[in-house]
């Protein structure tokens, strides 16, 4: 009888706590991004006092050192490198990978004007499958929690031009 009613106590406690550690780890999860507009939520920098111009040259900069091909598509800045052997494992599988199949890390920018000499940098970055075939393209977005290696990158960008 005692250890029903300590093993309803601890089931009771469970219950109560279960709801605070979901919303504790929810918010661990989303971090900083918590507070950012959705279209900021991968990764961003806010840079004041600097050109469009100036952002663009050091963004280029930065992600052209990490190993990254840049260029303008409309109205966004694209970067893109080949994916790594584990990538490729991953996305296109062993007899995909054996055959030549590669994938690409892409990553789109664009640069908002927030104000006066004030701009939010922002990313989102994709794995592409197929790239560079018009019928079988295909862009896979990296979820949130994979930002950190991009956000990285921003945070350089951002350091540059301080």
């Amino acid at each position: 009888m005692k250890h029903d009613a300590t093993s309803r106590s601890h089931h009771l406690r469970f219950a109560l706590l279960a709801p605070g550690l979901a919303a504790l780890l929810a918010l661990a999860v989303a971090g900083c991004g918590a507070t950012k507009p959705g279209s900021a939520s991968f990764a961003s920098v806010t840079i004041h006092g600097h050109s469009a111009e100036e952002i663009g040259k050091v963004t280029t900069q930065v992600f052209q050192d990490a190993g990254y091909a840049g260029g303008t598509m409309g109205k966004q800045i694209v970067f893109q490198k080949e994916g790594s052997r584990m990538t490729n494992l991953a996305y296109e599988g062993l007899v995909g990978t054996h055959e030549g199949a590669q994938t690409l890390v892409r990553v789109k920018m664009d640069l908002v004007k927030l104000g006066p000499e004030a701009y939010r940098l922002q990313c989102q970055a994709y794995i592409v499958r197929g790239a560079g075939d018009a019928f079988f393209e295909q862009e896979q977005r990296l979820a949130n929690i994979r930002s950190g290696p991009y956000q990285s990158l921003l945070n350089q960008v951002a350091k540059q031009l301080k």
